[in-house]
This record gives structure tokens, sequence and C-alpha cells, in this order.
């Protein structure tokens, strides 16, 4: 009898045992109930450290190292959903300066339309939004047309790399198996007067007048063309918002071509419009490639009592006559070709700004550039730089020719 009460207790127990173990381990969650079931994370970017030196008339040779640090971070949230950031730190001439190049968010509205949300390079030519990078701008330095990447430049430079605050609707469209259509269109918080709180280096980039220049009648020209920023503060400073689109055919590699432009006020009040033109090609065959763009800008030009308060406050009044406003158009393009031959790759590129007028009196001189350089890939996204930079100015002659070196990376 006691035998039979003991197996009896024992199989209780083994019953239990299972039962118990079962209510102490919760049931993994349902795909519904994770909080981003599909996420992916990735960390990828680019930099590079350099140096470069001037040769001045006075026999100075001013020469600097700089680095620049830029990690770019993706959060896929889902297949439809994508946050992707870039920061870019960098030391140039003694000068620490962080910046966030872009923060934006991605929704695939279906295969064709994508939405954009947040601060992004703005689809304006390619340089800025494709070739900047240093590991993929062929040359240590950026095209004469754009102030940034620490080039030594002949003039004042028409453009920054630009990025600002808004929305975006970008669209690709098989046309047949190598043609295809892109598009762009996009609402964004538009240019301010420089001096915001955008970084020192736009400050110095966008700078498109030095002052100093005077019309028939005396009035300080220069004191009216004012630099300009874009993306440097979520607060807009009129009602106004900047609109632009960009609109692409490619054939596959080997050849693309895409028209851009924007328009938006700049001033507080909203009375001064700075608009942008820029066509883009690019051509590729084996290892030739072969890029362009030709760039309009064109800015109404702020009255001295306006520039002085840095485009605050009321409008003092129209220049010169009432309803009239004096703007300055400005031209510009740049073109290069390289040939990468086993881990070499030369490059040749040909920058030239022409001179702005405003009612006969020149605000800005005419500029032109060569850089001449050399590239040796030591691995596929580790490229080390070696170019030389002439300068030629349409003013005073000023031999600031340069050399630069760079060694870049991506990862």
């Amino acid at each position: 009898m006691s035998h039979r009460l003991l197996a009896g207790l024992l199989a209780g127990l083994l019953v239990m045992v299972p039962v118990a173990t079962a209510q102490d381990e919760p049931a993994p969650p349902s795909e519904a109930e994770q909080f981003f079931p599909q996420h992916g994370f990735l960390l990828t970017g680019y930099g590079g450290a350099g140096y470069s030196a001037r040769f001045a008339e006075d026999g100075d040779v001013p020469n600097d190292f700089s680095v620049v640090f830029a990690p770019i971070m993706l959060f896929q949230v889902s297949d439809r959903f994508l946050f992707e950031s870039e920061f870019e730190f960098e030391l140039e001439g003694g000068v620490s300066a962080t910046e966030l190049e872009y923060a934006q968010v991605d929704l695939t509205l279906n295969n064709n339309l994508t939405l954009i949300a947040g601060k992004f390079l703005l689809p304006f030519a390619a340089f800025g939004e494709r070739l900047h990078p240093t590991w993929i701008n062929r040359l240590p330095t950026a095209p004469a047309v754009y102030g940034a990447h620490g080039g030594v430049l002949p003039t004042d430079p028409m453009l920054p790399v630009l990025s600002d605050i808004g929305v975006q609707l970008q669209g690709n469209f098989r046309v047949s198996r190598f043609n295809n259509l892109s598009a762009a269109v996009y609402v964004t918080q538009g240019p301010t007067p420089g001096g915001d709180a955008h970084a020192e280096e736009e400050e110095t980039h966008d700078e498109l007048g030095e002052g100093g220049e005077q019309d028939e009648d005396g009035h300080d020209i220069g004191e009216q063309l004012v630099g300009l920023s874009f993306g440097g503060d979520v607060t807009d400073n009129n009602t106004n918002k900047m609109v632009g689109g960009r609109l692409g055919y490619s054939v596959s590699p080997y050849f693309e071509v895409d028209v851009s432009a924007l328009t938006g006020m700049y001033d507080s009040v909203g009375d001064r419009r700075f608009s942008a033109f820029a066509v883009h090609a690019a051509a590729r065959y084996g290892p030739f490639t072969l890029h362009g763009e030709l760039i309009q800008t064109r800015q109404d030009l702020l009255e001295a009592e306006e520039n002085h308060d840095e485009g605050e406050g009321e409008l003092k009044g129209e220049t010169e006559e009432e309803g009239h406003t004096d703007s300055l158009t400005r031209n510009g393009y740049w073109v290069q070709a390289a040939y990468q031959w086993g881990k070499w790759e030369p490059v040749v590129r040909w920058s030239q700004l022409f001179e702005a007028e405003v009612e006969g009196t020149t605000l800005v001189e005419s500029g032109r550039q060569l850089s001449v350089g050399v590239n040796y890939w030591i691995e596929s996204s580790l490229v080390l730089k070696v170019a030389y930079v002439l300068n030629d100015e349409g003013g005073p002659n000023v031999a600031n020719n340069s050399v630069a070196v760079q060694l870049a990376f991506g990862f």
C-alpha cells in the first residue's frame, strides 16, 4: 500500500513541475507587440585628414592641416520608414566646427515615390547632394563655384553645399531597361542673411560681397550684397518659404543630365528674393568619368541701412527709385574629368566664375581655377589625393596658387 502511495506522489510531481515552469516563463511578444519588430541600424560615413599650402606673393607660405569626420547613422524602422542623419566634425585653420549636415525621415509611399521631412541636402545640381563627401570628391577641394572644403578660391564663391529644413517628395521612374526619369520637389525655410547661429564656416563660405564699392551716386553697393545661410534655424525670418525642384534623365550607367531650380525670399520682411538655376551632366565609360555643372544665381540687394541691421526690422525703402530693386546675377560653371588606371587616377577640373555688375559697377570680380591632381586608391574606399590648384583672378593679380594633400576614407 505504501508503494502505491509513493508512486502516485511521484507521478503528481512530474505533472506539476512542467506546468510551474511554463507559468514562470512568459510567452514571447507577438510581432505586433514588439516596439520595432523589423528595425535595423547601420553606422557609416566618411572622413579625411589633409594639408594645404598657399604660395603668396610676399614669399610667405600659409599652410594648414585639417581633419574632418562625418558619421552617418541609418535607422530602419520598417520596410517603409527610414531615419538618416549626418554630423560633420571639422578642424581647420585652428577652428573647430560641428554641424548637423542633415537629419531626415524617409517614408516610402510606393515603388516610385518617397516623402522626406526634416533637414536634408537640397537636390540642387549634383555636387552638394552626391559628390562632396571626401572619398567621393575626386579632388581635395571643392569646385570654385562652392565655398566649401578649404579651397583657396580665385573670387567669392556662388553657393555653399546646400541643406535646409522642410519637406520633399522624390520620385524615380523606369522608362525602359536602361532609361530612367527622376524628379524632386521641396518646400523649405529658405535662406537668411549670414551671421546667424549657423557655423562660422558657412559665414565665411557664403559671403558674397566685401563692401567698399560705390555707384555713381556714392552709395555703398558692396554693403547691399549680403552673405546667405541655409538651414541654420528652424525659425523662419519671414512668412515666405523657399520652393525648388529637380528633373533628371539617365541612361544607366553611361549618361545623366538634370536641371534644378530654387527661389525664396531671404530678408525679414519678405521683399528680397534669392533664386538659383543649375544644369548638371555626367558621362561614364569604363574607367573614364566626366562631370559638369552650369549655375546661375540672382539676388535682390538690400539697402545699406538694411544690411547694417542684418536684415532685421522694417525696410528703409526701395533702392534708387520707388518700386525698383537692384539685383545681382552671377554665372559660373565647372567641368571635371578623371580616368582610373588600376590604383592610379589622374584628375583635372576647370572652374570659372564670371564678373557680376550692377548698373555698371563691378561687385564681384571674375575668377578662373585649374586643379590638377592624381589619386592613389589604397583600398576601394581609402584614397590618397594630391593636387595643385592654379587661381587666376579677374581683379588685382594676387598669386594664391596652392597645393593640397588629403587622405580620405569612407566606411
